[in-house]
């Protein structure tokens, strides 16, 4: 699916979502805003279709996205983490290890440039792609792995690294670096290994896949099953809403476009919620996801 339709897409599905309420709470102004995007995006699509996408993106980030932004902004500086200490001089958190990840893909990516292009089919075969066929008759299981820093053409790997930016330095903060690193790799495997799976039953067609999104998917797991364990967090629920309807335009632009596999979303995203359930937060955050019990004083007693 060319980038035009994925623009639109994304436009018309989350504002219809807003229109519907599916973020809470929702003022009257974010739902007509929303509105109008939806009608801004059919008139695109009637009268300028080669451009339908760009011209709904335009008015979808003007009114939707850039206020979003701004209100969450504000929101999580009201609970944002006051360091102490050795801390203060940190004012601005970093993520080390999405930056490596960004790096690691970027690099794989121009080595697929300089090997052949990264839409040459035996460029990606021979790097690494999944392929479910040379998995299962050849074992060649370091596929499972290479192909998650494998990716087709530059729009792939912009969206993958955008949504990895977007969602993994929260989470690399809360749960630290190295368990980050876990829950990105290895639910990038068990997205593999469920597409294997799934094809060794013959539920699935052979196919050949790259990507990042099952690790992507991956974290949104991990954050849901670890904001499960932390619902009574401030901003827990909230987040939790916004991930469920993360995971719901995922759903819905796997049915609309063929080449992308909702196997692999949906290994990546099991995988990463079993994590979540599991993976502890760093001492400094996990004091803010515990609530003070309240002694009981009881009177003296004679002795």
């Amino acid at each position: 699916m060319e980038l035009n339709h994925i623009l639109l897409f994304t436009g018309i599905a989350t504002s219809a979502l807003v229109v519907l309420q599916a973020f809470q709470p929702q003022t009257p102004g974010a739902r007509a805003r929303a509105a109008i995007v939806l009608i801004a995006s059919t008139l695109a699509w009637l009268l300028a279709r080669p451009i339908a996408g760009w011209l709904s993106a335009i008015v979808w980030c003007a009114l939707l996205v850039v206020p979003a932004f701004l209100r969450n902004r504000a929101s999580a500086a009201h609970y944002q983490y006051r360091p102490s200490g050795s801390d203060r001089g940190s004012a601005v958190p970093v993520s080390p290890v999405v930056l490596a990840l960004i790096i690691v893909n970027i690099a794989v990516f121009i080595l697929e440039l300089l090997a052949g292009g990264s839409t040459n089919p035996m460029t990606l075969h021979r790097l690494g792609e999944l392929d479910t066929h040379s998995v299962i008759f050849r074992h060649q299981y370091w596929r499972l792995l290479a192909a998650l820093f494998l990716h087709y053409g530059p729009i792939h790997i912009f969206f993958n690294l955008f949504a990895l930016l977007l969602l993994g330095p929260a989470l690399e903060r809360q749960i630290g670096g190295f368990l980050f690193a876990v829950c990105y790799l290895v639910s990038g495997i068990g997205s593999s290994i469920a597409v294997v799976l799934l094809t060794k039953l013959r539920l699935l067609e052979p196919v050949q896949l790259v990507g990042a999104s099952g690790c992507i998917m991956g974290v949104v797991g991990t954050w849901t099953g670890f904001l499960l364990r932390h619902r009574h967090a401030p901003l827990a629920r909230q987040r939790l809403r916004n991930i469920f309807v993360i995971v719901l335009l995922q759903l819905a632009f796997d049915l609309v476009t063929p080449r992308v596999s909702m196997s692999a979303h949906l290994g990546g995203l099991l995988t990463g919620f079993l994590l979540g359930l599991v993976v502890p937060a760093k001492p400094v955050f996990a004091e803010r996801f515990s609530f003070p019990v309240r002694e009981e004083r009881r009177p003296p007693t004679g002795p």
